[in-house]
């Protein structure tokens, strides 16, 4: 994606907002941003599991597993392509298909990674996903100027260092107050 917008979301945490309920895709889903500019954003769900084992991923790739898997399930980036397979990894090593986000963290979606990682050669810090969050150009911003999402900054140990059920109560540990208790509607006292 092209230029970088001004206030960009990249390399942030999103949080959704409570008030939509637990009928919303995005209920208590906590996104890093990989992407923001005036052309779309891109990021993934980091704290959503799905019951398909990382096991069954390489299976169904015939790569065959010389190591253990420190992550047990997939989890699940988004609503967007929901079939393909995206890394989230330290970038101490690229690969075909890696975009840089930061210095320190990269996305892969190239099969090549996944061979490193079934052999143990892979980078030490990582997530597989399954899909992600996408939007169209503008419509992040519109989103998050109506309250619908909670901006805060990431957290290289919380994406790679804490278990998935338990990032929104450690960012809410970090920020200092309780994420799901934030209302997106305002009003006057």
């Amino acid at each position: 994606m092209g230029h970088r917008a001004e206030n960009s979301c990249k390399d942030s945490f999103l949080y959704f907002s409570p008030s939509e309920g637990p009928n919303s895709y995005f209920h208590n889903s906590l996104l890093y941003i990989c992407e923001h500019n005036q052309e779309g954003s891109m990021g993934v769900i980091i704290n959503r599991s799905t019951p398909i084992s990382t096991e069954e991923l390489f299976k169904s790739l015939n790569l065959k597993l010389e190591v253990k898997l420190d992550q047990k399930n997939l989890l699940l980036g988004g609503p967007v392509n929901p079939d393909s397979v995206l890394v989230l990894h330290d970038s101490k090593v690229n690969f075909k298909s890696s975009i840089n986000v930061t210095s320190k963290i990269c996305l892969t979606t190239s099969l090549d990674i996944l061979k490193e990682i079934s052999k143990g050669n892979g980078p030490k810090n990582y997530l597989i996903f399954l899909g992600y969050s996408g939007w169209g150009g503008e419509q992040l911003d519109e989103e998050i100027s109506e309250n619908a999402w909670i901006q805060l900054p990431s957290n290289f140990n919380v994406i790679f260092k804490t278990p998935h059920h338990k990032q929104v109560e450690k960012v809410s540990e970090i920020m200092g107050f309780d994420l799901t208790m934030v209302s997106p509607d305002y009003g006057n006292a």
